[in-house]
Order: C-alpha cells, then sequence, then structure tokens
C-alpha cells in the first residue's frame, strides 16, 4: 500500500476508534476493515499492519493506544497476536497475561474522564 494510501486510512481508522472510544465498545477487525474501507485482497492483514502502526504511533506519542480497541472474533474478545508482539517490542507488555493487559488497556481508555491523554 503507497505510503499516502496508508496514511488516509491511519487517519481514518483513528476516527473509527475514537469513535468507538467514546462509545465504550470495541471493533473486530472485520468490523475495522469494513468502516475504513479496506480493499481486497488480504483485507484484515492489511488492517492488523495498520493497527500495529496507530499502535506504535500512539506510545511513541505518549497517547493511549487507540488499537487496543480492535479485537479478534475468533480469539474471545483478544487482539491478534501481532498486537501483543509490537507491544512487546514498544516495551509496553512484558509477555505475562495478555487479557489482563488487555484489560488494562480498556479501562485506561473508557476511564471515565473519557481523555485521551
Amino acid at each position: 500500500m503507497p505510503k499516502d494510501d496508508r496514511d488516509v486510512q491511519l487517519r481514518r481508522l483513528r476516527d473509527v476508534l475514537e469513535r468507538a472510544r467514546r462509545e465504550r465498545r470495541t471493533m473486530t477487525y472485520l468490523q475495522a476493515a469494513d468502516a475504513i474501507d479496506v480493499c481486497p485482497p488480504q483485507r484484515i492483514h492489511q488492517l492488523a499492519r495498520l493497527v500495529e502502526i496507530l499502535l506504535k504511533e500512539d506510545i511513541d506519542a505518549g497517547r493511549k493506544p487507540l488499537a487496543a480497541l480492535v479485537v479478534s472474533r475468533a480469539r474471545a474478545g483478544l487482539p491478534a497476536p501481532g498486537f501483543f508482539e509490537r507491544a512487546r517490542r514498544l516495551g509496553i507488555f512484558d509477555g505475562d497475561n495478555p487479557r489482563r493487559f488487555h484489560e488494562r488497556l480498556l479501562e485506561s481508555l473508557f476511564d471515565a474522564s473519557g481523555a485521551r491523554e
């Protein structure tokens, strides 16, 4: 995907996830791919890559990671393994208890203040 197209899709993904955060809900990879019109082939793979990039951008900027709102239907509401691997490489996840780590991220995103620091 050309960088300009990727940047447009990242902005759209951020907007869609910000709306989901305000509504205190998660989205599946397929729902997110549909919401930002990811084109075939390999729509879910493309979306997963965008989620990992968004995670890095948010962590690098000191923001709460909106990428945590994208979950896999097949993994009982957890993000795909690539999300956790990227989080580990970014130094925010020690590899222990992915479910608890994800729950903490969701709690921070859905906190009462609604702020996205």
